[in-house]
Order: C-alpha cells, then structure tokens, then sequence
C-alpha cells in the first residue's frame, strides 16, 4: 500500500461505480421493461379499437376502416401494419382475410404463434425489414344484428394482428441509457468529491501527527505530542509516541549522564598523573621521586584501565552477544575464589566474612560470569561495610531454583538509594570514596545478570543491605529467563 489516501479513494471510488452501475442497470431493465408494456398496451389498444369498429349481420362481418380516420396504417415511410381475418380456421393460424392494411401491399403477416384470446407480444422484423413489435389476439365480434331473438346469429371470431415500428421504444429506451449514464457520471463526481473531502479531513490526524513528528529534534525531545482529540485508531500511535519519546529521552539522559560521569572519573587520574611527571622532571636527579611518580602513574593508569575495560564490557552486554555454554557450577568453590582475591580488604577493614555454603551450592550457570558478579558483590558488602562488621553469604533453595543471598550492615544507605545503586558511576558520597571505587561493578553485574536469565535484586531491611541473586528453574533443572526486578524494587 503506497498511500492511504489513494488507497481509500480507489475502494470507495471503486465500490461506488459497482453500485451505481448495478443500480443503473437494474434501473435501466426496469424502465425500458415498462416502456415497453405501454407499447404493447397501445397496440393492444389498437386491437381493441379494430374490433370495436367490427359489426356482423347473420352471416356477413364488416369493418369499417377508413384511411383517412387511421392514414399510419397508409403511408409510405415507416407504416404501421394491422391484419384481421375470421372463419373457423384461426386457431390454426388461418381464416378468410377480412381486412388488411394498406401497406401490407397485398403480403401477409406472418404468426410465430397460435393466436389465442389472450394477447400475444412479441418482437419480430416488420414486412419492409424494419424492427417491430407485434400484438394479436382472438375477440368475438362485438357488434351483431338482430341483437336479441331467437334469430341471433352466432357472434363470429376475430383474429387481428397489430405491427409498429420499434422506432420510438429504440428511441426512448436510449434517452433512458443516456440519462441513466449522464446521473451515473454526475452522482460519480459528486461522490469523488465528498470522498476526497472526507478523506482529506479523516487524514488531517494524521498529518497533524506526521507533522509533529517530523519537527521533533533528538536533542531537544517534547515532554508529549500536543495534537489535540485525536480519532481513536491514531490515539494508541500517538500513546506509544510518547512512551518511546520518554524512553528515548531517558536513554538520552542517561548517556548525557554517563559521559559526564566518564569525563568526571578519568579528569582526576588524568590530573594525578600530570602532576606526578612534572614532579618527577622537576628534578632530574631524585631517582627515588621519580620512581614514586612512576608507580603512582602505574597505580592510576591501572584504575583507568579498569574504569574502561568495565565500560567496555558493558557496551557488549547491552549490544547482545551469543550465550555461552551452561554447566553444572560449583558456587561454593567460586565464592571461595572471589574471597581469596578480596582477602586483603577483608583484612584492612577488619571485617568477619561468613560463608554458609558448606560445600553444597552446585547450580547450573556459566562459570566465569558468575565469578564476575559474585566478586563484585562479595566486594561492594566489603567496602561499604561499617569497619569491624560482619558479611555473610549463603544459598538459599527456593522451590525450583536457587538464590545466593550476600548480607551486610549498611546503616547509611536509605531505601530510595536502592533504584540507583546500579546505575553506572553511582556512589554514595564521592567525597568520601577514594580512586579505586568507580561505581561500574554493580551495573556490570545486573547488565550480566540480565543476559545470563538470572534475577539481580536489592534489599534493605533494619539497616541490613542484602543483594539476591538468583535463577528460577521449570521444575525440570533446565533454567528459566526472568526478568530483573525493576531499580528501587
């Protein structure tokens, strides 16, 4: 379909002519069926006029014809013709002519059918080959003499046939086609228009829309389409519209966000290291400053380095990629990894981790991204926790599936707080925060956890933060898809 428009016009315009064409027809059959019965009832006339002027006395039929009183039946261009006989042979389309029409010129009019008292139509070429309509019919004489006594003859039969040409019928069945096709032709115009106009104001809506559409700029995106009532087809495309408007301008944000957030995490490494190489070329001869400088630029590059393989990692997340191979994972074993490896912060913040696997958490995933988001939450509880606090980690067995519970004390963290906590570069206060923390570990592990088909969530409870991870199952150990909790959930 190339245009609406067009397309409306061609079925209505379309549907209209078969209509009109249809009601045309059946109009014209109608009209030219009813002309032709007053012909045939002005013949029948004609045949009732001959027998009236038809008188028998005894024996003996007359007809009083005169030319003069009827010159049609006469005259030499386009006559009419008539013939009557009687006798007892008629009903076999004989009988002794009685009177005929002059210009018949001495021929016969030839019956297709037996005459009969009932009046017979039909259409046939007239004697000088012109096309004609033929009417004939039995009738007893109405005229006989001595018309009462038992000496009344017996009233003899007539059989008269009646011929005209079909000039006039010809004639006006066409005046009727021509009429019927001129209305046809002007209620067709008349009908385009008002179906172009209705059209055109039925699209307006959608041109208001198209309109609106095509004057929105990414940059600067509308709270809404201001379009008025709207008819009830386009309402529900306006509705999406906007929706997807939002989300676009959520999205934008978002990225707006994150770049400043970007800029605002590598502008402080990038300056530390500025400052450590001018203090390394201040003075050429202080090796063990220089060497002081260069770790610093090692320690700080390493953190940038960090910061961007994590960003990067995300992008991939959120630009799909196939999934990996599932196997059977032992949990247990992968939060003892991921705790070897946070072994030294466990140690300076003095905290009491307290890992309630007990051997017994095999679950089906994929190996290395599970290392990945349990790190990340096994190193959130232990940086955010208050000094000397205590970080539990269990597996729970919900009915179907499993669930790794990771808990700690977070007496400042406020329930709103939880629909950012993974959003990227989000912390709690960047005043407080040193250059190691980046804000990426907790988005990462929800973008992971939402590609892999497990459920990341946040709760906090008496000042008790806890973050669930988990998959649900069908009942058959093959893992189901479900959808992460909504932030702030």
């Amino acid at each position: 379909m190339s245009s609406i428009r067009s397309y409306l016009l061609s079925r209505l315009l379309g549907g209209t002519a078969l209509v009109l064409a249809a009601a045309g027809a059946g109009v014209y059959f109608f009209v030219t069926r009813s002309i032709e019965a007053q012909f045939d009832a002005n013949l029948l006339d004609r045949v009732q006029g001959f027998a009236s002027i038809t008188f028998q006395v005894g024996e003996r039929v007359e007809l009083e014809f005169s030319d003069e009183l009827m010159p049609e039946y006469a005259r030499e261009e386009l006559p009419a013709y008539f013939q009557v006989r009687y006798g007892p042979d008629l009903a076999a389309g004989k009988g002794e002519l009685l009177e005929c029409s002059k210009s018949l010129r001495g021929g016969d009019l030839v019956l297709p059918v037996t005459p009969a008292f009932e009046p017979l139509s039909w259409s046939a070429p007239l004697p000088d080959g012109r096309p004609g309509r033929y009417v004939t019919q039995l009738v007893e004489v109405h005229h006989v003499y001595p018309e009462e006594g038992p000496d009344r003859p017996q009233a003899a039969t007539l059989s008269i046939v009646v011929a005209r040409g079909r000039e006039e019928l010809l004639a006006a069945e066409r005046r009727v086609l021509a009429s019927g096709a001129a209305l046809t032709l002007a209620l067709m115009g008349l009908i385009a228009l008002v179906a172009w106009m209705a059209v055109k104001r039925g699209l307006e809506p959608a041109n208001r829309l198209a309109a609106a559409l095509d004057a929105i700029q990414v940059e600067r995106l509308p709270p809404g389409l201001d379009l008025g009532p709207l008819p009830s087809e386009l309402a529900p495309v306006a509705q999406k519209t906007d929706a997807l408007m939002r989300r676009v301008d959520t999205a934008l944000e978002r990225e707006r966000r994150t770049t400043a957030d970007i800029a605002h995490e590598l502008r402080t490494p990038i300056s530390e290291m500025l400052a450590a190489s001018e203090v390394a070329l201040l003075d050429e001869r202080d090796v063990d400053g220089a060497r002081g400088a260069l770790k610093m630029v090692r320690d700080v590059s390493w953190r940038m380095g960090r910061s961007v393989s994590t960003l990067l990692e995300l992008t991939r997340l959120e630009m799909g990629e196939e999934a990996g191979e599932r196997e059977r994972v032992d949990l247990h074993a992968v939060v003892l990894e991921a705790l070897r490896s946070l072994a030294a912060l466990e140690r300076q913040r003095g905290l009491r981790v307290e890992n309630r696997l007990d051997g017994a958490g095999t679950v089906e995933g994929e190996r290395d991204v599970l290392l990945i988001v349990v790190s990340n939450l096994l190193s959130n509880a232990l940086y955010y926790s208050p000094r000397g606090g205590t970080v539990e980690c269990r597996l729970e067995r919900p009915e179907g599936g499993w669930r790794l519970v990771v808990e700690n004390g977070a007496p400042d963290l406020r329930p709103e707080e939880l629909g950012v906590l993974s959003q990227p570069f989000w912390r709690k206060d960047r005043a407080r925060t040193d250059g190691n923390r980046t804000g990426l570990g907790l988005a990462l592990s929800r973008a992971l956890a939402e590609k892999k088909g497990m459920e990341l969530r946040f709760e906090l409870e008496g000042g008790i933060f806890r973050a669930l991870l988990g998959s649900e199952s069908n009942g058959q150990g093959d893992t189901v898809s479900d959808t992460v909790s909504p932030r702030g959930w």
